[in-house]
């Protein structure tokens, strides 16, 4: 899997300096009628051009079946968050010791770790502040995942200030509720200066409930 720390960056920059931006996989004429700027249709998840005060800047894709591939926005205030969408492991044999009774929260779990070791080569400063279980609320949708939370230093343009950077990972299972067919993780990454942390929680709060995932 791709870094995901050093993706937010860049996308900041060209928020911040106006410098090109990735195509998205729809046209721009069907974009600018639907509001959708990316369509990933491999889980179905809809990305529009705007959530509150969150602007659409790239999107990536990791692999040549676009399966594997993250959507980055960013908030005047300034806020970085990038979601990525990505398969998750099928053959359990090859991780340690899956307690198969609770496979999505062994799956979630072990990638959590996954991430984190990631943030750790990355981010040799990053400092680990918290982690726990999360519910991501969407009406009546209740979506169970990790969060940890991290501080570290990181570039906002031309500054350079002490930031908290949140790691939220989840599990999307095939079957009832969803319309993916395969099992898919959802990661997000969502980072922000400390001195901006009581204004940047709300419209995280709002990102998080407004984009909507794709249940039937």
């Amino acid at each position: 899997m791709r870094n995901s720390i050093r993706t937010v960056a860049p996308l900041f920059c060209v928020f911040l300096c106006g410098c090109g931006t990735t195509d998205s996989p729809l046209d721009k004429g069907n974009s600018a009628k639907s509001g959708i700027a990316y369509l990933h249709s491999y889980s179905k998840f809809s990305f529009p051009n705007r959530i509150e005060t969150f602007q659409f800047v790239e999107s990536h894709e990791f692999d040549r079946y676009g399966k594997d591939i993250s959507v980055g926005y960013n908030s005047p205030l300034p806020v970085a968050a990038t979601v990525y969408v990505y398969p998750a492991a099928k053959n359990f044999s090859l991780l340690p010791s899956l307690p198969l009774p609770n496979v999505s929260d062994a799956l979630i779990d072990h990638e959590l770790e996954e991430r984190k070791l990631e943030i750790a080569r990355s981010h040799p400063d990053a400092r680990l502040i918290s982690e726990e279980p999360f519910e991501l609320v969407q009406e009546n949708n209740h979506f169970r995942g990790k969060k940890a939370v991290y501080s570290l230093a990181y570039r906002f343009g031309f500054s350079n200030p002490d930031c908290l950077s949140e790691l939220y990972i989840f599990l999307i299972e095939p079957g009832v509720m969803f319309l993916a067919n395969d099992r898919q993780y959802v990661e997000y990454r969502i980072t922000y200066p400390i001195v901006a942390q009581s204004k940047a929680t709300n419209e995280i709060v709002s990102f998080l409930s407004m984009l909507t995932w794709p249940t039937k």
